[in-house]
């Protein structure tokens, strides 16, 4: 099904069926002896589970369909579906159809058999029962487990028809992954052949272009319009430091510009060189992306440094399920002080994906030569709360894989004197098992960034890993 390049903006469409209603074998007597307890119909199960889920159609209704009919139907709209809704065990058959579907069991309506674990197929479980649990949180709760299935049902649709604008002289993957570690098993041109053909499978588009027209349309950029985004960010800042009032103009002139080359080439996120190969460009250096990336990604649009496209795809999955688009970085895992560190230069200034801003400072890139220090436009230091749990993923296209582990952050200037002078501006300490971490360390399938989101969403990230017919990788268990 098409989507628009800015992906999220439609309703998903999933088919619903029910190829059973009512109570089963011998329970069928429950109402005779309980006629003050309720037992739920197959529209007050949809019902409760449509209250819980925004941009969804629903297609079909609640009466009862075998399993020839629903496939048969599945079959005749498959081009129109998202995914499929089944209250019951999926046939093999509509299996194979290779639509993302939340299988439910209707307890108490059916038996479990022939549930399976559905390995390595696109199917998600969830159990539902037609007698309401005795606790009403506990009801409450699975339909709130539903309703987080089908947010990751609708992030593996909303990925469809996202274009991705790619500003690099490299190609389309750019300069900086996949890695020399990553490309050891097979060159370069099959590595790209692979990726680009997974990357189809998601539906998404990557579309290259040179960093000189970046800069060409930086010159046009209006300057009276970038001072405005120059005050509000100097406005904001708990903090100014080795950097100044121009540069930072430079980098938000390189904002307006990603956002007016998005535009022409209808592009949903972006993902620029930045940073090392931002100082080395022949034409002379280009300003810091570091604000304009967490500026983007603060107004929930994608904007990964170093053309990191992995990073990107994980980035802007987690942003249709958190809301929010993440901590990209680079990583590092330290046994000694059982942590594992995050970091880079930019970073969304409101982490939680919601209305919550954090603090931050604008400085300049900590690798520019010291005596050049107020140069290379601005980067962001943004102060990341501890005492939080988080979710670290990141997807493997090339390997059709996502590595997920989760910790919760901590101070880091507590670990090391001048944390935020150290390598990146924006760093994030996670207490977590690094020693699992560092067993199941694997370099040449996610290369060295991960992302981090705020909240437990490691079950949300499993949903959505088996919907898009990803492997998943638990690195701390």
């Amino acid at each position: 099904m098409a989507a628009s390049a800015r992906a999220g903006t439609r309703d998903v469409r999933i088919y619903v069926a029910f190829p059973s209603s009512g109570l089963f074998g011998s329970t069928q007597t429950y109402p005779l002896h309980h006629p003050d307890r309720h037992v739920l119909t197959n529209e007050e199960l949809l019902g409760a589970i449509q209250e819980r889920c925004e941009a969804v159609e629903f297609v079909g209704d609640t009466s009862v369909e075998d399993a020839a009919t629903t496939l048969a139907n599945v079959e005749a709209d498959a081009e129109n579906l998202d995914g499929v809704l089944y209250f019951g065990a999926p046939t093999d058959q509509l299996i194979d159809l290779d639509l993302p579907i939340i299988a439910v069991h209707p307890l108490w309506g059916q038996w479990q058999y022939p549930y399976d674990a559905y390995t390595g197929r696109r199917v998600v479980t969830a159990c539902l029962p037609l007698i309401a649990d005795a606790s009403e949180a506990v009801f409450s709760a699975r339909l709130d487990r539903i309703a987080d299935q089908v947010r990751a049902l609708q992030a593996v649709a909303w990925m469809k028809g996202l274009r991705v604008l790619v500003v690099t002289d490299k190609p389309v993957l750019g300069q900086y992954e996949p890695t020399g570690l990553q490309l050891q098993e097979e060159g370069w041109d099959e590595y790209e052949r692979r990726y680009l053909s997974n990357l189809q499978e998601i539906g998404v588009e990557l579309v290259a272009c040179p960093q000189d027209e970046m800069l060409a349309t930086m010159e046009t950029v209006d300057q009276a319009e970038a001072r405005d985004v120059t005050a509000q960010w100097m406005d904001e800042a708990a903090g100014i430091r080795g950097t100044n009032e121009a540069e930072i103009q430079k980098s938000a002139s390189l904002y307006l510009a990603m956002k007016q080359m998005m535009a022409e080439y209808d592009a949903g996120a972006i993902t620029t060189e930045g940073y090392g190969v931002f100082m080395r460009y022949p034409g002379g250096p280009i300003p810091s992306q570091g604000m304009p990336s967490s500026q983007l990604c603060t107004e929930g649009i994608v904007a990964t440094s170093e053309t990191l496209v992995d990073s990107l795809i994980t980035q802007q999955l987690g942003l249709f399920i958190t809301g929010g688009a993440g901590f990209n970085g680079d990583y590092i895992v330290d046994e000694n002080n059982r942590k594992a560190y995050v970091g880079h230069c930019e970073c969304p200034f409101n982490p939680y994906g919601d209305e919550r801003r954090v603090p931050y400072a604008v400085r300049n890139l900590p690798q520019w030569p010291a005596d050049e220090q107020e140069k290379g436009g601005a980067s962001a230091q943004v102060f990341l709360p501890a005492g939080e749990t988080v979710t670290v993923a990141k997807a493997s296209v090339h390997d059709r894989k996502l590595s997920l582990f989760t910790g919760r952050t901590v101070d880091g200037e507590k670990l090391f004197p001048g944390w935020y002078d150290i390598l990146c501006r924006t760093k994030l300490a996670i207490d977590t098992d690094a020693e699992k971490l560092l067993e199941n360390l694997d370099w040449r399938t996610f290369g060295n960034h991960r992302v981090v989101f705020y909240g437990d969403y490691r079950q949300s990230f499993k949903d959505l890993a088996k919907l898009m017919g990803y492997e998943v990788v638990e690195k701390d268990r």
